[in-house]
């Protein structure tokens, strides 16, 4: 392959979203522009690049340019973290038994001080947004027998893994004031990679449900511009080991970061 053809097929490479003509590539290459036209002429027939109409090129986009063109961090979104409180209560509280409730009486007071609202179901809840980004809402929940659950939904701006520290840190210290926990773990969370040069078309969704607590799908997220790729998977897993694991996938071996203890914390 020659010089010539050799630096247009990098140029195209590096642009394989648009089309250009023999003489869009002189002006970008500083090439002659007899060259360029023999040189696309050939690299056309051989089917490595494709020939638009009005003389236009563009490369080829195969598995290898694909793969290439974008590659996007996995994020967090829709997670559910549950955990026990550690102690028990001998008597109830206003309308919540004995037998269903963990709290007492300055529990009680703190957690509306703190925005708790008792509902019907003798749960206290709370629900806010998270540095005041309506796109990331978390919602706890505190239940008289002494459950607590804490949903994260971000789907519009799920988080990395340094944010997701930063939300499991916040979240604790909303709720220290409760005492220990046990038993912390991830019931059930979503993944996504966010495509931003990528559509799909003939269809608005792809969905597959493999087993009852996965599924899969594909779909054009308009609110934000992109092509989703995300599963949902409900698990019984210790909050440590989706950091570890979430770690890995956002900051792959190798990159001279060093690693965080993700065993410290109330959540962990």
């Amino acid at each position: 392959m020659s010089e010539v053809a050799s630096t247009i097929l990098v140029f195209l490479k590096k642009n394989p979203l648009h089309s250009y003509s023999a003489k869009s590539l002189e002006h970008y290459l500083h090439l002659n522009i007899n060259s360029i036209r023999s040189e696309l002429r050939r690299l056309n027939e051989k089917g490595i690049i494709l020939r638009e109409k009005h003389g236009y090129y563009r490369i080829k986009i195969d598995g290898e340019t694909l793969y290439y063109l974008e590659h996007p961090p996995t994020l967090l979104h829709g997670i559910q973290i549950s955990m026990n409180r550690v102690r028990k209560l001998q008597k109830g509280i206003d309308t919540i038994p004995a037998k269903d409730c963990s709290l007492d009486v300055d529990d009680v007071n703190r957690l509306k001080a703190n925005g708790f609202v008792l509902k019907t179901n003798k749960r206290f809840v709370h629900v806010f947004n998270y540095q005041d980004d309506v796109d990331r809402r978390i919602t706890i929940v505190v239940h008289g027998m002494g459950r607590i659950d804490l949903y994260l939904n971000c789907s519009n701006h799920p988080v990395n893994y340094f944010e997701f520290r930063d939300i499991l840190k916040h979240c604790e210290g909303v709720i220290s004031f409760l005492g220990l926990f046990s038993n912390q773990r991830v019931v059930s969370f979503g993944e996504a990679k966010d495509f931003r040069q990528v559509r799909m078309s003939g269809c608005n969704e792809l969905s597959l449900k493999a087993y009852t607590d996965h599924w899969f799908r594909i779909y054009n997220k308009e609110r934000l511009g992109v092509a989703r790729v995300e599963q949902h998977i409900k698990c019984d897993v210790p909050v440590s080991s989706l950091l570890d694991m979430f770690e890995r996938m956002f900051l792959p071996v190798g990159n001279g970061f060093k690693s965080l203890d993700n065993s410290e914390g109330m959540f962990r």
